[in-house]
């Protein structure tokens, strides 16, 4: 059981149950109320239990009953075993051979064997409430008994009539039972809750409204939106017809065909709403349906908003300033991009993974003529081939299954006195070049499935971090597209080509990050700093700004050696992997004869010969060999290639 505790309460008239509850109930992680008392009195214990929170009530027999018709929290009753009966008739055929065993209402208990067992006779006195309780143990002394089995008011009414009486015990293990029972339940319930208040946030949150109907259109549900537009805050609705509500409604025509409508103006009540319909069908037969419903008016506010939003996310928000940079390559790159950004030329950005290719395709396009216009991005590897044409060309309406009805421009059309940027242009498919091309040529699109072109002015800004000339040679770029992208070029320098400029940046994302993060900025002692310019870091400012973001968040404002000594060999053991991978690409190919040997030595020439910059008497000293014999093995090594 986890979760908040169980408030359980105890009610009944004798000690013994009372203190046998109190065992059981230490045995659980619940919090437990006791009250003494029973029947008809009991009702006001429960009420005050209720205001105390109590999730369910544990009693006995009619207490239970009487609990349970009047309250609605769950009520059980702790029954007594088969065992417990016996043990007390065993005690009361101490007392008299006539016992009188009161039970509730319409409860049957076998006395046969029990009258056998014991030499008694065993009569019932009924009842069902404390007045019952008393005539029928006033019937029972008429009956000449001698001795009465029951609770407390039991005891009660047989000493005020001359009777000896015997408490009905409960045993520990029928109220640990019966506790397990109802936390099961309370369990259960708050589970429910939980599922019910979750449907209803869910229902509460949209500004549309809900109506729920059964078969007969009778209203089984209805949220706050729904009220709120017709009005009805202050009325209960649900189990009322629906169309005695909503006048025009159609819900009696989709109960009836059992059929879906959507997107229907309707009037209801004197006002336009787009409404949908849709029945509930449960095997062949319509149970019911469900409406919802929206206000003409907010139905156009909404779709200003979307416009206004998707606005939004086409606007470049980095500009020149946020290139964080000291070396003079960067600068002279930032001279030559704003230089660039007043042409409307086609521009080519090529450099590694991470080093901001698109926050210097957002600077340029907020430097240029073209900024109050949109600003769209696409990263040409991000979405599948079949996709992609119709993200940058649009389509018409039914020209693929699936397409959105009344068709969809594509990016270049909403890039319409702007700028598109095409992300990672190299791996774009041979089949969607030449239409690429076009546009770059024509400044014309059309829709797949369309017959018209539609002309675009659009800057094309393509970027990629793969050699576009290789990619031609390999036949996996077309050769006229990449002239027509080559015109103004910009090469981004990686990191461990300006690892002067990491400083700088280490500074500028400790302060982003301690912002994003609400951390205390930490500094970097220079000896530390130091270090992380000795990095290969191929994955650039990316990489770096990762790096710093684990930094920030791990160090809470003071400088952790520890830590950052731990970040920094993850970066280290992963640039050193990545420049072994490399290294041993570059290795020559050897034939299949030779053995793993000959390929283990003349790996680690290569290896000696790369790290000192292949000068061969440096390389002979680090292999412990003479430059005589390296100079041999390197020979054999030609001459078997």
């Amino acid at each position: 059981m986890t979760g908040q505790k169980i408030k359980v309460g105890f009610i009944c008239s004798t000690e013994q149950f009372l203190d046998i509850c109190g065992e059981a109930a230490r045995l659980f992680n619940i919090d437990p109320i006791y009250a003494k008392n029973s029947l008809d009195d009991a009702l006001y214990e429960a009420s005050l239990m209720i205001r105390e929170g109590v999730d369910i009530i544990i009693s006995r027999r009619g207490t239970a009953h009487i609990l349970r018709e009047n309250l609605k929290v769950p009520v059980l009753a702790a029954r007594f075993s088969a065992e417990d009966l016996c043990r007390n008739i065993r005690d009361a055929s101490k007392l008299g051979k006539k016992i009188l065993l009161t039970v509730f209402g319409d409860e049957t208990i076998e006395t046969d064997i029990f009258e056998e067992i014991f030499n008694v006779k065993i009569l019932l006195g009924r009842f069902h409430d404390k007045s019952s309780l008393e005539q029928a143990i006033i019937w029972g002394k008429s009956q000449e008994c001698e001795v009465v089995i029951g609770g407390g008011h039991t005891q009660l009414y047989a000493g005020r009539h001359g009777l000896h009486s015997i408490i009905l015990q409960t045993t520990l293990e029928a109220v640990r039972s019966t506790l397990e029972d109802a936390i099961s339940i309370v369990e259960s319930l708050r589970e429910d809750q939980k599922k019910h208040l979750l449907y209803r946030a869910i229902m509460d949150t949209t500004f549309e409204g809900i109506i729920a109907v059964n078969r007969e259109g009778t209203i089984t549900n209805m949220n706050k939106a729904a009220q709120e537009l017709l009005n009805l805050q202050e009325t209960p609705v649900n189990g009322k017809s629906l169309t005695s509500i909503l006048h025009d409604s159609s819900i009696n025509t989709v109960l009836r065909q059992g059929q879906t409508s959507w997107n229907k103006v309707e009037r209801i009540n004197g006002e336009s709403f787009l409404t949908n319909y849709r029945p509930l069908v449960v095997g062949n037969e319509v149970t019911g349906a469900v409406m919802t419903f929206k206000d003409i008016k907010n139905v156009f506010q909404a779709e200003q908003a979307v416009r206004r939003t998707f606005s939004k996310h086409l606007r470049a928000k980095y500009t020149f300033s946020n290139m964080i940079y000291k070396s003079r390559s960067m600068e002279e790159l930032i001279l030559r991009a704003k230089k660039y950004a007043i042409s409307d030329s086609t521009m080519l950005i090529s450099g590694e993974t991470g080093t901001g290719k698109e926050i210097l395709a957002q600077s340029i396009h907020n430097y240029s003529n073209r900024a109050n216009g949109s600003f769209v991005s696409i990263n040409c590897a991000a979405v599948p081939d079949q996709l992609l044409e119709s993200e940058l060309f649009g389509h018409e309406e039914g020209a693929f299954t699936g397409a959105r009805r009344g068709g969809r421009p594509g990016l270049f059309e909403l890039a319409h006195n702007g700028t598109m940027f095409l992300d990672e242009i190299a791996l774009t498919p041979l089949s969607l070049q030449a239409r690429l091309l076009r546009v770059l040529q024509e400044r014309e699109v059309m829709r797949i499935g369309g017959n018209q072109l539609i002309p675009v002015n659009v800057r094309v800004i393509a970027a990629t971090n793969r050699d576009l000339g290789e990619e031609v040679r390999e036949g996996r770029f077309r050769e006229d597209l990449f002239f027509r992208l080559n015109v103004l070029t910009l090469s981004i320098p990686s990191l461990k080509e300006r690892s002067v400029d990491i400083p700088v940046i280490v500074e500028a994302l400790i302060r982003e990050s301690s912002q994003n993060h609400n951390k205390l900025p930490v500094t970097i002692p220079r000896q530390y700093l130091k270090k992380l310019t000795l990095i290969e870091w191929p994955g650039n400012v990316r990489q770096l700004q990762n790096v710093i973001d684990k930094l920030v968040i791990l160090s809470d404002g003071d400088f952790n050696d520890s830590i950052f000594n731990e970040l920094y060999e993850e970066v280290y053991a992963y640039s050193c992997k990545r420049e072994q991978k490399k290294s041993e690409d570059k290795i020559p190919s050897l034939s299949d004869s030779r053995n793993i040997s000959d390929r283990l030595m003349y790996k680690n020439i290569y290896e000696a010969l790369e790290t000192e910059r292949f000068n061969k008497k440096a390389a002979s000293k680090k292999l412990g060999i003479s430059r005589t014999t390296l100079w041999r093995r390197l020979k054999s090594m030609e001459e078997r290639l």
